[in-house]
């Protein structure tokens, strides 16, 4: 099967142009540091299929960076056959030093189809490119491509399959910059649109400040837009419930349905709306351009913690998972900044914890004071994150620092086939986590929460509600019954048994036995805690003197907690290592078992210290009880 290449400059275009021509949905974002493996798909065109592999960007055939060597290996066949051809990707509005690259890369040998992307940017910042005097110039299948809608897609992909045709070189093509010059002319004067919002953006002053309010804004739109989304959601979890529980007679079967599968999963779906809408507005700041300013505003900032600006890549793709943004840490070329930023990256709040907090600020905290909250947490993390880099870097980490080299990308307009895909790809994957993990764990959850079952029970609350009297009075009575039985059942279960048995440890925080096992069930994965506590929950109310409790998970964990409680239970949450996937990313990353020990280790101790303090210090002023 014949393979293509992508190969190009970081933010050229290859991800968007593999998805064109793949039609796949991949991550394309605007700074380096995403791609840092290759990504291989299969295409099929005419009845012919070929394989396409899209490459981590690279500057120069000098690797300067872990990622920028997965490219030259691959190119160079060290790591197997190479590719059978090139398809160069070329940012029409930086071809100065893009030709450069183009020449370099003529000689290692493979045929080569050059696409020209970003030619509407390059116009709009007043250098059009004359793309038939380049093609000329180049003696090379040269091809113009809108990576954001796929225009000209149809045209390389026949190219990229066609029978390869020797070209003679042109000398004009050794000299990128004279070149350039000649098919796109300088700029106009009086600035570009992007020097004049860059002016503002990147002021010393006016910079972080825009930066704070675009994140504020961007917490509180996930939290109140979301907000109707979830409560469809809810209805609809209510009504299957509702309808389980009047088809099916009472057991076990009934309880495993709608106590475990129905109000555990369902909890978790609830939370699809926050999650898309984050992925959105996160997508939208990075096919901007934006987000890579956030680089150049951090920087400082970063260094004085024992990081560097490009740290901020890995830490801005950990708010949507750990494991990529560990992974994004290869282009950091100082092994100690590497090690620090792998160290930190599972504190910035991923989307795994997005579900613990909505679900604990819409029971405690008003919705005008969600989105503030809401960004506290991810500035915990934050905090956490630049504490402990400072402290390693003058400790396990001493000495060596890396330099902040990186180019910006133009603003444009996000591609909104771009933003689609990332919302798919992150709600995709929730749903298959929903599907498989968090089932499997609520089958377990319900399982150990509702046995043994010892008969005795039943008999002694059946022999009362016989004795109960008719009519509405008797069925208040019974209803009262009902729920001390099912609270009965549940006070001691094999699950009760291990949350009171550990519950001890958690007990400075505010934390009862079931929240403590909440917490122990979302060890290997957080996504799990919501889960976990829909299904106690729903096993029986909190107060067995709740005759006919709300049957909300809102309304439960307001029985069994309150505002400082949960306070803490979120800093817990927003601080503690619980995901074993993002555990085995370091031990991969780092090539030793220490680092996810220490990481695991910290956290985890950090999280118990902070959770106890906001208990204890908010039970001596007073506050959240």
């Amino acid at each position: 099967m014949p393979v293509v290449a992508l190969v190009g400059r970081a933010n050229s275009g290859k991800t968007s142009v593999l998805m064109h021509l793949t039609g796949t949905r991949q991550r394309p974002v605007n700074f380096p540091g995403t791609s840092v493996e290759r990504v291989e798909k299969e295409a099929v065109h005419d009845g012919q299929r070929f394989r396409v592999v899209d490459l981590p960007g690279i500057a120069s055939l000098q690797s300067l960076s872990p990622d920028e060597q997965v490219t030259l290996d691959y190119l160079h066949g060290r790591q197997g056959p190479g590719p059978d051809r090139l398809c160069v990707v070329l940012d029409a509005s930086k071809l100065g030093v893009e030709l450069r690259l183009l020449q370099q890369l003529r000689e290692l040998g493979p045929p080569i189809v050059v696409a020209l992307t970003k030619l509407d940017v390059a116009a709009a910042e007043g250098r059009p490119v004359a793309v038939d005097a380049l093609r000329r110039a180049l003696g090379l299948p040269l091809y113009e491509v809108n990576a954001r809608t796929g225009g000209g897609c149809a045209d390389l992909l026949q190219a990229l399959v066609a029978p390869v045709v020797p070209a003679a070189a042109v000398t004009a093509a050794a000299d990128g910059v004279r070149l350039a010059a000649q098919v796109q002319p300088q700029r106009r004067g009086g600035g570009s649109r992007t020097d004049r919002l860059d002016a503002v953006l990147l002021h010393p002053l006016l910079g972080p400040a825009v930066l704070l309010l675009v994140l504020f804004s961007t917490f509180q739109l996930v939290f109140t837009v979301a907000e109707p989304f979830m409560a469809w959601i809810e209805m609809a979890q209510g009504a299957l419930a509702g309808a389980c529980e009047a088809s099916l007679p009472g057991g076990a079967a009934r309880s495993f349905l709608v106590d475990g599968l129905i109000n555990g999963v369902g909890s978790a779906l609830m939370f699809v709306p926050q999650i898309a809408l984050l992925i959105a507005f996160v997508t939208v700041l990075e096919g901007s351009g934006y987000l890579a300013r956030a680089v150049f505003l951090l920087d400082r900032l970063l260094r004085k913690v024992g990081l560097t600006g490009k740290s901020f890549v890995p830490l801005a793709s950990s708010f949507a998972c750990a494991i990529p943004g560990i992974l994004a840490a290869r282009i950091i070329t100082d092994e100690r900044d590497r090690l620090a930023t792998i160290a930190v990256a599972p504190l910035m709040s991923c989307s795994a914890r997005l579900p613990v907090y909505v679900v604990l600020l819409a029971a405690f905290f008003p919705a005008h004071q969600a989105g503030l909250l809401l960004l506290a947490l991810y500035l915990l993390g934050i905090v956490a994150a630049f504490v402990v880099a400072w402290v390693l870097r003058r400790t396990l980490l001493r000495g060596g620092t890396s330099v902040l080299a990186m180019e910006l990308p133009v603003y444009q307009r996000p591609s909104l086939r771009a933003v689609l895909a990332q919302v798919w790809l992150a709600v995709r994957s929730f749903l298959v986590t929903a599907g498989t993990v968090i089932v499997i764990a609520t089958l377990v959850v319900w399982l150990f929460s509702w046995f043994p079952r010892p008969a005795a029970i039943h008999e002694r609350y059946e022999v009362q509600r016989m004795a109960a009297p008719a009519g509405e009075a008797g069925d208040a009575e019974r209803a009262r019954l009902d729920a001390h039985e099912a609270a009965e059942y549940l006070e001691q279960s094999w699950l009760a048994r291990i949350g009171k048995t550990v519950q001890p440890v958690f007990a400075p925080a505010g934390f009862d036995w079931r929240t403590t096992v909440g917490i122990l069930a979302a060890f290997p994965a957080r996504e799990l805690v919501v889960p976990t506590l829909g299904t106690l929950h729903s096993l029986g109310p909190v107060e067995p003197d709740d005759a006919a409790p709300d049957p909300s998970l809102a309304a439960a964990l307001r029985r069994s907690m309150d505002g400082r409680t949960a306070l803490a239970l979120m800093a817990f949450f927003a601080l503690c290592s619980q995901c074993a996937a993002t555990l085995a990313a370091i031990r991969r990353e780092s090539h030793s078992w220490f680092w996810p020990v220490l990481t695991f280790s910290y956290m985890t101790v950090l999280a118990w210290v902070v959770a106890v303090l906001i208990q204890q210090l908010g039970r001596l002023l007073g506050i959240g009880g």
